[in-house]
């Protein structure tokens, strides 16, 4: 699906984010004819809001990898060298949910496209966004969209329980919602870096709804190595933040091998009280 066509997809549940009114589009613009609000379409994505200043060491980083592996960037840059086990999250959306005939929003996109079919959504403008947005202010109708997934976004977010609250009134009744969410995981602003969760704190940020599924994506080993590798990335850098996203990066090519150990130990919420990363599945309940 080509980004025109899934702006055409999003359009009938599209609404102004200020006053929650239908837009009408024309001459390449989406406008708001209650609060007479306009916002650009530009390559087939729609801006909500001006993208603000984005310069953060890790994020630059992560740029500059892309550019240098391309396409080989996910495949090798974050499935192999990584510090964290491998987690397949387009497979386990599609696990769930068919995104050539359901509307699927992956918050937080950030520049990488998990599947043709499903909608990017972030803060700054990626290759692979569709809606530019801030999170806590979504523009879709109430009830219109089939799932919201996420990954490692909501401990980036000022006020975690305001957005999950934003994903149950724009989600379908027995609509889904896919979340992976650290616990015990090292400080790592892109652009900030709020709060983590234990199993039991998710319990009750997603109280209104029904949970599906909840395990560890990584596990103990994973843990292992992300401290070791924070810690000496911060000690031989001596608190210069470019010098410590380099090491980091080092350090990782040396490293990445032993989170393959963690195979025997994810999935099992036997160790959830020592998981780097949690996955969570739930669902919006029909109404009664």
């Amino acid at each position: 699906m080509t980004a025109t066509a899934r702006l055409e997809r999003l359009k009938p549940i599209l609404v102004c984010p200020r006053c929650r009114d239908a837009l009408v589009f024309s001459d390449g613009d989406g406008r708001c004819e209650a609060c007479r609000e306009t916002y650009p379409v530009r390559e087939g994505r729609i801006y909500f809001v001006d993208v603000p200043d984005h310069r953060d060491p890790l994020d630059r980083l992560k740029g500059r990898l892309k550019r240098w592996l391309g396409r080989y960037y996910h495949t090798v840059g974050i499935t192999l060298l990584a510090p964290t086990y491998p987690f397949d999250y387009a497979g386990r959306i599609r696990r769930y949910l068919d995104p050539s005939r359901q509307v699927v929003v992956n918050v937080g996109c950030g520049n990488h496209r998990i599947d043709p079919d499903v909608i990017g959504l972030d803060l700054f403008a990626y290759e692979a966004t569709d809606v530019v947005c801030d999170v806590h202010a979504l523009p879709f109708r109430p009830d219109s969209v089939d799932a919201f997934v996420s990954r490692s976004v909501l401990e980036h977010v000022p006020d975690p329980a305001a957005v999950v609250a934003a994903f149950h009134r724009a989600t379908r009744p027995g609509g889904l919602g896919l979340h992976l969410i650290p616990f015990l995981f090292p400080f790592h602003a892109s652009p900030q870096d709020f709060q983590r969760y234990t199993h039991r704190g998710l319990e009750r940020l997603f109280a209104g709804w029904t949970i599906i599924d909840m395990y560890n994506a990584t596990g103990p080993v994973t843990l292992w190595l992300l401290t070791t590798l924070e810690f000496l990335s911060t000690l031989l850098s001596a608190g210069r933040e470019r010098a410590k996203a380099y090491l980091y990066l080092a350090l990782c090519g040396l490293l990445f091998p032993l989170k393959f150990l963690d195979a025997p130990f994810v999935h099992r919420r036997a160790f959830l009280s020592l998981a780097p990363t949690i996955f969570t599945v739930v669902r919006k309940e029909t109404a009664p």
